[in-house]
């Protein structure tokens, strides 16, 4: 039996995932972390502006997490050396934040090699659309 989504109600927004994301990536601010690859993993939640699935039926227009994970895979393939995880997440924030069906975002980068008595170190920053 098929159901009919329009009877159905949201309940706040949607929030698209991505979750542990290994990346490999030169990053560090340490002079020993310094031209040497390490282990980053990404945790991210794009939050939908309200009515997503309404947008996505009427226009087909959606949040790809292929997209995300592209771009955080490019910028690591790119080479370039990132000091802090900070900036990583802000990188990550500030492309998903292009897509104008996304209101938020929490990016949680972390080093999990670091410390062994630790899953991972990093930070989890949340960024939103401003108001228009």
């Amino acid at each position: 039996m098929e159901k009919n989504v329009d009877t159905l109600v949201e309940d706040g927004r949607d929030v698209i995932l991505i979750e542990g994301l290994k990346v490999a990536t030169q990053i560090g601010i340490l002079d020993s972390e310094k031209n040497r690859t390490q282990t980053v993993c990404f945790d991210i939640e794009m939050q939908t502006v309200t009515g997503y699935r309404r947008i996505v039926r009427e226009t087909g227009a959606f949040v790809s997490y292929a997209d995300a994970v592209e771009f955080i895979l490019q910028k690591a393939a790119s080479g370039g050396h990132i000091d802090l995880v900070e900036d990583w997440a802000e990188a990550v924030a500030d492309f998903v934040l292009t897509n104008e069906l996304v209101e938020g975002v929490s990016v949680k980068v972390t080093k999990p090699d670091i410390f062994e008595e630790a899953a991972g170190v990093g930070i989890r920053i949340k960024r939103r659309r401003p108001s228009r």
